[in-house]
């Protein structure tokens, strides 16, 4: 995806966004990843100011046709909700819920400086990070938007029929029996949380910004919600901090980081809700590819390869269960 088809659009909304007194140049993008849920560009703008000549780096983050069946107004949400409560994420500068300045809707947000490439420097300080993350007073007006559990049984059998009716609405052809026997088996095996906490979705290497050895911002908010903090714990060790560091490793540092041990079958169920995430939300590239909205081959490569190894694996989490 490029931005040059629709430059003009794109300058003419910077210019209304960032108030500026005439046009806004458009000096360089530059597409920062090639993620799955959400393009990202950095834009260098020049403009003038109300106090003068500006020259400034602008994220713009574009959503994929819903790709992994999300949209932004979660992330945007919850990113002012924790910007006002000083947790380290971008500041939201605006948000397009329409389709008419880039094709898609996006936000934008400030440029922070750093790098996403893991360093076990400020493997211990983001830990910790997302231990305060879980920490955060969420009943209050500005988080709102995030569905309250009605117990703490919810979060569990809610995570499951959640992702499982992504992967109804996406699959091409029929559901695969393995993966519905095991969306009974956790739903048989739902483990209640102990506490309800803000629960980031996706967290670990890659999700989160390092500069000069300590961490810039956390990033990639569209999965938040309300639920158990092992969800996230489960998340780090198996699946983003996997290639990394060791199981033991990771889970003694997240030991030290909480101040007492994991419950070792509570992380089993959240390990095995989360691979069935990646079973469930790869279906989202297939629809797209087959339906021609996006003909990107590593889409096809997502959804069928990736998608039966994923399989392999959540059976035999659940079989070892």
């Amino acid at each position: 995806m490029s931005l040059k088809k629709r430059e003009n659009e794109l300058k003419a909304y910077l210019a209304r966004m960032l108030k500026a007194k005439g046009e806004v140049g458009l000096c360089g993008e530059k597409r920062i990843t090639m993620g799955q849920s959400r393009a990202m560009y950095i834009l260098d703008v020049a403009y003038e100011g109300e106090e003068g000549p500006v020259e400034r780096k602008v994220v713009a983050r574009i959503e994929q046709w819903g790709h992994l069946g999300s949209d932004s107004r979660n992330e945007v949400a919850t990113m002012r909700a924790l910007h006002k409560v000083d947790f380290p994420v971008a500041k939201i500068l605006s948000y397009e819920t329409t389709n008419d300045v880039l094709g898609q809707p996006f936000f934008t947000m400030d440029f922070v400086p750093g790098s996403s490439v893991f360093s076990e420097e400020v493997v211990d300080e983001y830990l910790q990070l997302l231990h305060k993350l879980h920490r955060v007073d969420y009943k209050t007006p500005d988080f709102e938007h995030l569905e309250r559990p009605e117990s703490l049984a919810a979060p569990a059998r809610r995570a499951v029929d959640h992702l499982y009716s992504v992967y109804c609405a996406h699959v091409v052809g029929e559901p695969s029996p393995l993966v519905a026997e095991c969306v009974q088996w956790l739903h048989n095996n739902a483990v209640p949380a102990e506490e309800i906490t803000l629960v980031h979705g996706d967290p670990g290497p890659g999700n989160y910004m390092h500069h000069n050895g300590r961490i810039a911002i956390l990033n990639d908010w569209e999965f938040t919600a309300l639920g158990d903090p092992y969800d996230d714990w489960a998340y780090v060790i198996w699946m983003r901090g996997a290639p990394y560091l060791p199981e033991e490793d990771w889970i003694a540092r997240i030991e030290r980081t909480i101040g007492k041990p994991l419950d070792r079958s509570r992380l089993h169920f959240w390990k095995a809700v989360n691979i069935l995430k990646g079973v469930c939300l790869d279906q989202t590239s297939h629809k797209l590819y087959v339906d021609g909205v996006n003909p990107a081959p590593n889409l096809l490569a997502i959804a069928t390869a990736v998608h039966l190894d994923v399989v392999k694996k959540l059976c035999a989490t659940v079989l070892e269960g």
